[in-house]
């Protein structure tokens, strides 16, 4: 969750462009604490880091306004984002962002939280990663120490997050509840990708696309023979192994001979037999359209997140998915213009065990994605009734343009 694993989502990546550098500060006397808020601190070296990360916030939304093109650092010094001078935005937002590290403070201080031994040698670990990974940390005179204090701030947020959202939570649901808010938002489904043009990529004839239909057909029949549903699923195997070698077989035969490929059945336990290894590692988690993005990305299979808003054709096969495909039955299905699927959905509760689907990773990113909003809402609330008392010399010293805000190497 993108705001519980702050500390990843910050430092793992950021932008560079080339451009000039100014001259490298030194956290030193007078400028130590950034801000308070209700009496805690925001050390300047936390500080400095949240502004990098909103100069690199800054960059991004540029980029968007102008097509995708990477600003330089002149051209993102003399921009306005939402009407708002580049230099006061990116200022803002690392205010805000030191205000909601004072709230996570101050509200695990309330809980009575207490980070183990583990916890702090993992934040240490990620810590001394991160600060390696950019050149620009030591330049701009940030500590190893201050990047210890903002990884051990995300585990306090994730533990304030199940304080309150966890099964025991005040704010969160049951196990059964969880499980129920899994099997409404996802299907558990695995389907065969059906090209209708040739290894060229041009279109195919009416003819021969109404022959892939044909064999299509077949496939859902050749699946649908199956009474059981795990054996649907491992027929589903076969069918996909079957069309690749029909794919396989067009660029060494003529078109009507790979359009013909020999089906054959294979039985439950042959199909078992080579399927132990993983018998679902070609199924896939497809969650419905919804306006909250998932992150439940544990791939034994494949996990499907929201469909972007332009993606029209995989929202319409995600409204199929829900609204009309019969359970346990192989369709048909009409993905583009040049594409088809044969695609079978089943019961997803079958994997809700602790050696599958129901497992640490998966039940802590549902409640996250559950309960993100109102657990967002829940911090910001607190971080809005703080008092905050700004260093005004800290942010004249750490004003964004006078950081280095790409590394010498770009």
């Amino acid at each position: 969750m993108k705001s519980l694993k702050k500390i990843a989502a910050g430092l793992s990546a950021f932008a560079v462009a080339a451009g000039s550098f100014g001259c490298t500060p030194s956290v030193g006397s007078g400028s130590q604490t950034a801000l308070t808020a209700d009496g805690y601190e925001v050390k300047s070296g936390i500080f400095i880091y949240y502004t990098m990360q909103a100069y690199d916030e800054a960059v991004s939304v540029i980029s968007e306004q102008n097509e995708g093109a990477t600003p330089t650092l002149k051209e993102v010094k003399n921009a306005y984002i939402d009407e708002v001078e580049s230099s006061d935005w990116i200022q803002d937002k690392a205010a805000d962002y030191c205000k909601a590290f004072a709230a996570v403070k101050k509200e695990y201080d309330n809980i009575g939280g207490q980070l183990s031994a583990e916890d702090k040698e993992e934040a240490a670990q990620m810590a001394e990663y991160y600060f390696n990974g950019d050149e620009r940390n030591s330049l701009n005179g940030i500590s190893l120490d201050s990047m210890k204090e903002i990884a051990e701030n995300s585990y306090k947020e994730e533990q304030i997050f199940q304080h309150y959202y966890g099964f025991e939570g005040e704010k969160g649901c049951s196990e059964t509840e969880l499980k129920d808010y899994f099997d409404e938002n996802f299907a558990r489904v695995e389907y065969v990708t059906i090209s209708l043009k040739d290894p060229e990529g041009n279109a195919l004839s009416e003819d021969d696309a109404r022959k892939v239909r044909k064999m299509a057909e077949d496939y859902a029949a050749q699946v649908n023979k199956k009474t059981k549903a795990q054996d649907k699923m491992f027929e589903m195997d076969t069918v996909k192994k079957q069309y690749d070698e029909y794919v396989a077989a067009q660029t060494t035969t003529s078109p009507e001979e790979a359009l013909l490929p020999e089906t054959t059945t294979t039985t439950a336990a042959e199909t078992t037999e080579t399927t132990t290894t993983n018998p679902h590692e070609n199924e896939m988690l497809l969650q419905r359209n919804t306006t909250t993005t998932a992150s439940t990305e544990e791939n034994s299979d494949t996990t499907e997140t929201e469909a972007a808003p332009t993606d029209e054709n995989l929202s319409k096969f995600k409204d199929y998915v829900f609204n009309e495909l019969p359970m346990d039955t192989a369709k048909v299905y009409d993905y583009s213009e040049d594409t088809i699927y044969v695609v079978i959905r089943t019961d997803l509760r079958e994997r809700l065990t602790e050696d599958d689907l129901w497992n640490e990773t998966y039940i802590t990113n549902l409640q996250q994605m559950r309960y993100y909003n109102d657990f967002v809402k829940f911090m910001e609330d607190i971080a809005d009734g703080m008092t905050i008392d700004k260093n005004k010399s800290a942010f004249r010293r750490y004003a964004p343009f006078k950081l280095v805000l790409e590394p010498p190497s770009a």
